[in-house]
């Protein structure tokens, strides 16, 4: 209350006058206690309105920031998936303040091994191409142990005004002299695609779960630069087109009789029907190849292919994944057939190069929780072949079977192994065969 700062001077003074200077201080003090809290009121309403605006705006965060989050997880689920990459759920996340960017760590510790009952003589992949036909040292037994799948990876997501942009580098040590070597390096934002990884004309959803990095002979495991284009049509229909690097695959036995080359990229497409059931996927493949003769002539040889693959949840635990592959000039997409020179060959009766017909598929049935356990179990069965040339040798390669059998056992988060059993045969184009027969193992720590 306000109190007057008149002082009484004197003792003197009458009662009336010191009544009448008390009535007055009483006044004059219920007045200031009423101003003070008239000017009070609205700084207490102020304070309550900055207060609420700042609980709204704190609540238009948290929702910008959760639609950037739901945002950047929806974007994770759209990548391609092969059947031995890391569980989606691993991982180390870093977010930026404003949550509308990611990074996300992938780290895979793999040990892999190999018995070779008789010898098949490639410490890698179980490759069905190079299974020896006719040899003594098929018969000779070998082990192998090696960490070179051990795989390094960063994912990166922003969300924009736009929409999300995404990014994907990964490396593993399987480069000359266990050194890194490049397997993932793509952004993608909304339908556009570029940089490297799996060909459009890939479908990895559909591959089996190997312990053995090749897998089916017949399988498209190509990772390439490329330019893309995708599109969904609906819930159920998705179709993509791309530019490929181009890189002519050819058997010249002489590097200064002939040449080949591709004038531009390979076009690649795919178009994809989803449902509850699974998926399925129709995809094909253009090349343009250029081939010089002996003779100085250059041929113009196009390439072709097309492949029918998909994957069925057949029941509850049971799934049957399925590919079938087959053109012209298109081994450089065909697993085994990759690297061994045979989208084009070197004719030398005539002094020109001659495209090599190419084909095959596999078939699996894949099983979950088996006996009520962490338990998953693979059996595929696969034949890839080749249209032999009349001036090939006798021993060219001609065809191959394969059949795996394997049993994963996840037995934490993040770790999990594997045990498969591989069988392989050989034929050459003079009917001699080969047989090779590996037991597989494996160990991954994923973080």
């Amino acid at each position: 209350m306000l109190v007057s700062s008149r002082r009484l001077t004197s003792d003197t003074e009458s009662a009336d006058r010191r009544g009448c200077r008390s009535a007055r201080q009483v006044a004059l003090g219920g007045i200031a206690a009423l101003l003070l809290v008239l000017t009070a009121a609205p700084a207490v309403g102020q304070e309550d309105s900055v207060a609420v605006a700042a609980a709204d705006s704190a609540v238009v965060a948290d929702s910008i920031s959760a639609a950037a989050d739901s945002a950047i997880a929806e974007a994770d689920t759209l990548r391609d998936s092969h059947p031995q990459d890391a569980p989606e759920a691993t991982g180390f996340v870093f977010q930026t303040p404003d949550r509308k960017g990611q990074l996300r760590t992938r780290v895979s510790i793999r040990l892999n091994g190999a018995y070779d009952f008789n010898g098949l003589q490639n410490t890698d992949n179980f490759d069905t191409y190079l299974i020896p036909v006719g040899e003594t040292p098929s018969e000779q037994a070998r082990f192998y142990l090696q960490a070179t799948q051990t795989r390094i990876g960063f994912e990166l997501s922003r969300v924009t005004t736009g929409g999300v942009v995404f990014g994907r580098i990964e490396a593993d040590f399987r480069g000359q002299g266990n050194t890194f070597r490049l397997r993932h390096a793509y952004g993608e934002y909304k339908y556009f695609l570029a940089g490297q990884t799996w060909s459009t004309f890939s479908d990895v959803e559909a591959l089996p779960v190997t312990v053995d990095l090749e897998g089916p002979p017949s399988s498209t495991t190509v990772r390439t630069p490329q330019a893309r284009y995708s599109a969904t049509v609906n819930d159920s229909m998705s179709w993509a087109v791309a530019i490929e690097a181009p890189l002519a695959d050819i058997t010249n036995p002489d590097s200064t009789v002939g040449d080949a080359y591709q004038g531009f990229g390979d076009i690649t497409a795919r178009a994809r029907l989803t449902s509850d059931w699974g998926h399925l996927q129709m995809a094909a493949v253009l090349r343009t190849l250029s081939a010089k003769g002996s003779e100085g002539e250059t041929d113009f040889l196009p390439g072709l292919g097309a492949m029918l693959s998909g994957r069925s949840q057949v029941a509850e635990r049971d799934a049957f994944l399925f590919q079938a592959v087959g053109g012209l000039a298109i081994s450089r997409f065909v697993g085994s057939l990759g690297g061994k020179g045979l989208d084009l060959l070197y004719n030398p009766v005539s002094g020109r190069f001659e495209q090599m017909l190419s084909y095959g598929g596999f078939v699996t049935w894949n099983h979950q929780r088996l006996f009520d356990m962490n338990l998953e179990t693979n059996l595929t069965g696969g034949y890839l072949g080749v249209q032999n040339k009349d001036f090939q040798p006798a021993d060219a390669y001609k065809n191959s079977q394969y059949v795996s059998a394997n049993v994963f056992w996840v037995f934490t988060e993040g770790g999990r192994t594997g045990v498969e059993f591989s069988w392989g045969r050989r034929t050459n184009k003079d009917g001699e065969r080969g047989t090779a027969t590996r037991l597989s193992f494996a160990a991954y720590f994923d973080f």
